[in-house]
């Protein structure tokens, strides 16, 4: 049975994919406080938790080198930390992996990097925030290793999702306080595009992507 490697199974979107895959998969998952996870540790039974950071990724270095397919959902939203954390380590961990057990690398990335053309905007890693500029700066460093043509990059940007037994997202915890400004937000029009998708269904396609490399 395959194993996969998990990030940022607390939050929104890792929630759901431990739903998707803990019952088909053997699912190890990196969490910095297990407390936040709102699912019963009896419910799944193939799911390990391995305390930890991306800070500290080395000292699971054996445990990857045990892993079929890495999903890196994980991020650092802002601070000084914040490209040590969303490149360097991400880089690092996945250069961890070994080469001849790894069969896919599923990274998130952001939509918030890409122009029209759904191709890496130069600007957003000169001008974006700290977030965006090392998203940008990790994805365009890819191709520099040696696990580039084993990676599937998902560039969501607004995630919708969260229940109780499922985190809330950013958004959704938003969408409360968003309602005071309908009536401004409904007169402003900008030449923008906005990609919604629901946890869920981001969960649903990571299933795919890894059922369709099983089928291979």
């Amino acid at each position: 049975m395959a194993t996969i490697f998990l990030t940022g199974a607390s939050g929104c979107v890792g929630h759901y994919l431990v739903d998707q895959l803990a019952t088909k998969y053997d699912l190890l998952i990196l969490v910095r406080n297990p407390a936040k996870l709102k699912f019963k540790r009896s419910q799944y039974p193939r799911v390990k938790i391995l305390q930890g950071d991306l800070d500290n990724i080395g000292q699971f270095a054996e445990t990857l080198q045990q892993v079929d397919y890495c999903i890196h959902t994980a991020t650092a939203w802002g601070g000084p930390g914040t490209a040590r954390i969303n490149v360097q380590r991400v880089h690092e961990m996945f250069n961890l992996l070994d080469p001849a057990k790894l069969k896919r690398i599923i990274y998130f990335s952001t939509a918030s990097i890409l122009g029209a053309d759904n191709q890496p905007l130069p600007e957003a890693g000169k001008y974006g925030t700290d977030y965006i500029k090392s998203k940008y700066l990790c994805y365009q460093r890819l191709p520099d290793f040696w696990f580039y043509d084993k990676i599937i990059t998902v560039f969501p940007t607004l995630v919708f999702g969260g229940d109780e037994q499922h985190p809330f997202s950013n958004l959704s915890l938003a969408l409360p306080e968003l309602r005071r400004f309908a009536r401004l937000i409904g007169r402003i029009r900008l030449d923008v595009a906005f990609h919604f998708i629901h946890g869920e269904d981001i969960a649903k396609l990571v299933n795919l992507f890894l059922t369709l490399e099983e089928a291979q």
